[in-house]
């Protein structure tokens, strides 16, 4: 017996209530398209956001920002920065942003870090406050006094223990949940949907099982978040290296975890899925740079390609240095006269999008010490281009400043990037 619409009581079979509940979802769901449609639009007029902006202005025109429910593959070779980049985006521009705009947004975020300590990752924020808020460039390595021969400046521990640097630590504090016990793919799902339901009105019914009538079943009616802003991240880096359940491989892993992804954590609980993945090793093979296929690709991403299926967009990160390229789409990588982007220039591919244009492709320069990426200016705009020419060079005479003393290197840094 189904309870019907007016209380009454109606006689249905399994299949002949799944099809009067086809219809009735289909018929919804055309109105709530709409409704939704016209309250986003109503949104943005009366000065709201539906989406975090994306911090490279230009790209916006591609890629307008982190939009909540959106499964994102983030993809490049070892150690081309995939990780500090989204790092950059959904993590600490996204901070940023929720931080300096409250009215408009908050934001959480469930970071399953399989490959890095977390305290690594807070201290990469550090240097990325220290180098966004004062223009103070010092890299994790220093930041940690690994060396005796240059302890970390005092004035920088101080400069963290300040009431504006410890506001924006204790907000870190408060939206990013690290996440390192359950991390096969069915407790990444447990730990995202506990967070859901409490953050979100999840409502459900039950029907008998389709195999076993005195058995019933939970179907899934609907999520609501408690706030329309709130957004809801999820990271993952890097995907191949979920714990494999019982008689999984690893390609078995990295396809459940896609799979929640897709059919839980973003159609279900409006969740932004943001997983990191490596590029196959052979993409950086001989036969690869003969043919000039080094750029990431779908086709290259290591262990599974079913991700690329499932995701909304797939984003690929290159270095045109690793492979001893002097230039790269109109831009200076290492000139003969040495000038250059060097190994600091990044292009941001994008690889697949499901709801927009592909192809496109933000050159960025990339500061791997302080976690920072910047849009680079159009290849034909020679006298802006130039000023990040000599940001690498400024970057490497820096390096070069190892044998100043402690309170020296603190001055240094400080005078060399306090214009930007």
């Amino acid at each position: 017996m189904i309870e019907g619409t007016n209380s009454s009581k109606i006689s249905l079979t399994l299949e002949e209530f799944n099809e009067y509940a086809k219809g009735l979802n289909s018929l919804s769901s055309t109105d709530e398209v709409i409704d939704n449609l016209r309250k986003r639009r109503e949104n943005v007029l009366s000065g709201g956001v539906n989406c975090i902006p994306l911090p490279f202005k230009r790209f916006r025109n591609e890629l307008p920002g982190i939009e909540q429910g959106q499964y994102v593959v983030v993809s490049a070779n070892q150690k081309t920065g995939k990780s500090n980049y989204a790092d950059f985006v959904y993590v600490f521009k996204a901070l940023d942003y929720a931080f300096e705009n409250p009215t408009k947004c908050s934001v959480h975020i469930l970071y399953f870090s399989l490959e890095e300590a977390t305290q690594k990752i807070v201290e990469r924020y550090m240097c990325y406050l220290l180098y966004h808020l004062d223009g103070i460039r010092i890299s994790p390595t220093d930041l940690r006094s690994t060396s005796s021969d240059y302890p970390v400046p005092e004035e920088i521990l101080e400069k963290l223990n300040s009431e504006p640097y410890q506001e924006r630590l204790r907000f870190f504090e408060e939206c990013v949940q690290f996440e390192t016990e359950d991390t096969n793919p069915t407790g990444i799902l447990r730990v995202c949907e506990a967070y859901a339901k409490k953050v979100g009105k999840y409502t459900s019914h039950k029907i008998p099982s389709k195999g076993n009538a005195f058995k019933e079943v939970e179907v899934f009616d609907s999520y609501v978040d408690n706030d329309p802003n709130h957004y809801k991240i999820v990271i993952i880096d890097h995907i191949g290296l979920v714990d494999r359940e019982q008689g999984f491989r690893t390609k078995d892993a990295i396809d459940k975890m896609s799979e929640y992804f897709v059919k839980y954590l973003r159609n279900r609980f409006h969740y932004t899925c943001v997983a990191i993945q490596q590029q196959a090793s052979d993409t950086e093979g001989l036969d690869a740079i003969k043919q000039k296929k080094m750029t990431p690709s779908s086709a290259g991403l290591a262990d599974s390609k079913y991700t690329a299926r499932d995701a909304d967009l797939v984003l690929g990160l290159f270095d045109p240095s690793r492979f001893g390229l002097p230039t790269w789409l109109g831009y200076k990588i290492q000139d003969a006269d040495g000038t250059g982007l060097r190994n600091y220039g990044r292009f941001l591919y994008v690889l697949a999008n499901r709801n927009g244009e592909m192809g496109g492709i933000c050159p960025l320069f990339f500061d791997g010490a302080v976690c920072d990426f910047e849009e680079l200016p159009k290849p034909d705009n020679i006298n802006e281009l130039t000023k990040f020419y000599n940001k690498a060079q400024n970057i490497r005479s820096y390096r070069q400043q190892k044998k100043l003393s402690s309170l020296a290197l603190f001055s240094f840094i400080k005078k060399l990037f306090s214009n930007g």
